[in-house]
């Protein structure tokens, strides 16, 4: 019981690392698509269109279930903390 539970932390760390790393280069493949620019308040951020964000996000998540169906369950569950804003 106690291997499984720590197998199924360990998936879904996992599965969190990849909805991240999706979502980052999606969207940096969106910034230098539309040739975004940093925001000129503090110049280190790169700011998407209106609803863009929200798109990249659910393509990431879409992705994580593909990669690991059998945890679909649990990553439904934890996708609300994963696509809270930062």
């Amino acid at each position: 019981m106690l291997d499984d539970q720590r197998l199924e932390r360990t998936v879904l760390a996992i599965a969190h690392a990849l909805f991240m790393n999706r979502l980052h280069v999606l969207r940096l493949t969106e910034v230098v698509r539309l040739g975004i620019k940093p925001d000129e308040a503090d110049g280190d951020n790169f700011t998407l269109p209106d609803g863009l964000d929200e798109e990249m996000q659910q393509q990431s998540l879409n992705y994580v279930l593909t990669c690991l169906p059998e945890y679909a369950k649990a990553i439904n569950e934890l996708k609300i903390k994963w696509l809270r804003p930062a």
